[in-house]
Formats: structure tokens, sequence, C-alpha cells
């Protein structure tokens, strides 16, 4: 695609590391940016970093083509937010050089890192997932071996940290034993890191078995999918509503900037308010986005499910819903595009 209006570029490609189970590293969500750049497994950081892939990715960006872009799933692209952004507004000196350039290498290492390569999770959401699953066997040692990468060569240059895009961070016993390791006397650059979990293990046992990590946490996102404990059942299997419940009245006391966030669908669309509710109560943000078909779905159950899609029977409905919603109190990520007249 290419931007009319004024140029803009995208600081994510020259900063964000995001890694999978089978080492394959991303410079983007690949829900949005569906190209590797190279495998931590089977290459040097330096030949992926700084790769043939990479520099092309990021001359897209810098060039405002956006071509390895999808601009209907990206909601930074569909909305102009940050990281997308002209380049005059881009504050970090170093960082403002290299787009400008337009060569697309980068004389400094990922700042930051997505953790996406552990799946275990001790959920099984239909919106992620068909069943429970918890690394073992090769898998395991994959995931061991990607941590030891990260502590050795990438996290001293790290500055933010996120996890799981995929999985739950304390259900998988490689994250966590990787999250008490995060310590600002070992790891000085490390700024922030934000969480993203389904709740049901974020207790107040849990939080206190890592004393050096709530001073690092700058985010806790919670995705709940639903607002009732029946709604929980359907798109949270296996989880228990009133100890999420629990746990969140816990978190509220830590201080923490909390995220409540939907994965919106037919199933659980009226039942937005009542988490806007919830989010106001804990003074969270509440936080949608549409539903994407992982491979769980077949065709018709997804396009049953998809309320966001144009030829579903709620969709005008659906929209008239979002477009009364306080928009002050919500984050609509890729569902923005809906809010325009």
């Amino acid at each position: 695609m290419t931007i009319s209006e004024q140029q803009l570029v995208c600081t994510r490609p020259f900063e964000w590391f995001e890694i999978h189970p089978d080492g394959s590293v991303f410079l983007c969500c690949p829900a949005w940016l569906k190209r590797p750049i190279g495998n931590l497994l089977r290459q040097s950081i330096d030949d992926i970093w700084n790769g043939p892939v990479a520099q092309e990715i990021r001359k897209s960006v810098s060039n405002g083509s956006f071509h390895n872009c999808s601009a209907k799933r990206c909601p930074h692209l569909l909305n102009r937010t940050a990281p997308v952004k002209c380049i005059d507004e881009v504050a970090d000196d170093e960082l403002k050089v290299a787009i400008a350039a337009k060569k697309g290498k980068v004389s400094f290492l990922p700042r930051q890192l997505n953790l996406c390569f552990d799946h275990s999770c001790n959920l099984a959401c239909p919106s992620c997932r068909n069943k429970i699953q918890q690394a073992s066997g090769l898998e395991l040692q994959r995931a061991q071996r990607i941590s030891q990468i990260l502590q050795q060569k990438l996290i001293p240059h790290a500055h933010h940290i996120t996890l799981s895009g995929f999985g739950d961070p304390f259900a998988s016993p490689t994250y966590y034993n990787l999250l008490r390791t995060f310590n600002q006397r070992d790891f000085p650059e490390l700024q922030q890191v934000r969480l993203h979990t389904n709740g049901q293990l974020l207790t107040k046992q849990m939080w206190q078995s890592l004393p050096d990590l709530p001073p690092l946490v700058s985010e806790i996102e919670i995705s709940l999918d639903a607002a009732t404990e029946q709604s929980y059942r359907l798109n949270r299997p296996g989880g228990d509503f009133q100890r999420l419940l629990q746990n969140l009245d816990f978190l509220k006391t830590t201080g923490c900037r909390l995220t409540l966030s939907m994965v919106v669908q037919q199933n659980n669309r009226h039942e937005i308010s009542l988490l806007g509710n919830l989010a106001e109560k804990l003074g969270a943000t509440l936080y949608l986005s549409k539903l994407v078909n992982w491979g769980t779905f077949s065709r018709q159950e997804y396009q049953r499910r998809a309320v966001h899609l144009s030829n579903h029977p709620e969709h005008a409905d659906f929209v008239i819903q979002l477009q009364q919603l306080d928009k002050s109190a919500t984050r609509f990520g890729n569902l923005s595009p809906l809010l325009k007249p």
C-alpha cells in the first residue's frame, strides 16, 4: 500500500524482535507482517537482525510503501498511531537517523523483545487453540535453548520485554524461570516488562514469588473475552471466573497499569459494556479486537462468530454498539474502522 498523505514511517521494525517456538523471528506481529527475518536457532543474531529480509522490510516502512504490511489487520496503520508516525515525530535520535538513512541496516541490537516461543498454556481458548498445550520433548528443548540465547545475548541490550503473545507466562516453566532472572542489577538497560496473561495463575502468591519483577512491570494485560461466568466458560474453557475476579482485585492493589482485553465475537459482544464497567472499577483500560481464525475454526464457524464482518447478520447492530461506547475509556484496535461514519 502507498500512504498518499504526509509520508509516514514505522519505528517497530527498527526495534522489535519477536521469537516463535521454532526459532523464527519477526519484526512485528506476524498477523500484520507475515515475513520472518530468520531463525534464532540456526543463525547468528547479526545475520538475522541485519539480514537481507530485515533490511528490505525496514526500507519498505522508511519509504512509506508499507508493502509487507497488512493495512487491514494492523491497528497502527489503520489508525495512524505509534509506532506509525511522521519521521519528525520520532524522538530518539539514533532511531531517527537509522530510519532517515533508508538503508535498512541498524547499528544497535533489538530494544524490544516480544517473547512468543513457548505455547504452554493452562487454558484452551477457542479463539487461540483447540486443546491445552504444554511444551515437552523437542519443543521444551527449543524453548530452553531460546531462553539461554535471550539471557546471554539479547536481554542485556533490551529496553522493553513483552511476554507472552503466545501461551501464558505463568503456565510455562520456561517463561516463569526467565521472569525470575529479570532485575535491574543484572540488566540495567531493561526499563519495562509487559505481561499478557489470562490471569488465572497470577495470584498474590505468584506475584510475591517474583520480588524483582514488580518494579519493572509497565502493564499487565488480562485477556478475558467475557464479562459473565457463562460466557467465560464458553470462551475460556477450564478457567474459573471467580478466581479471575479475585486475582484482578489483588492486581488492582499492585499499582500496575491494567488492561482488560476482549476478542469480540458473536457470543460476547453484548458484554462489552459490562467488561467496560469492570475495567472502570479496577482503574483499567478496555481493549477490543476482532476475531482472527488461527486455524481453530471451520470457515462456517468463523463466519458465524465473526461479527465484525460486514456480511454478518448482527454486524449493523454491532457497529452501532461500538459507536455508543465511551471512546475515552476504550481502545478499539483493529476495530477502529467500524467507528467511522
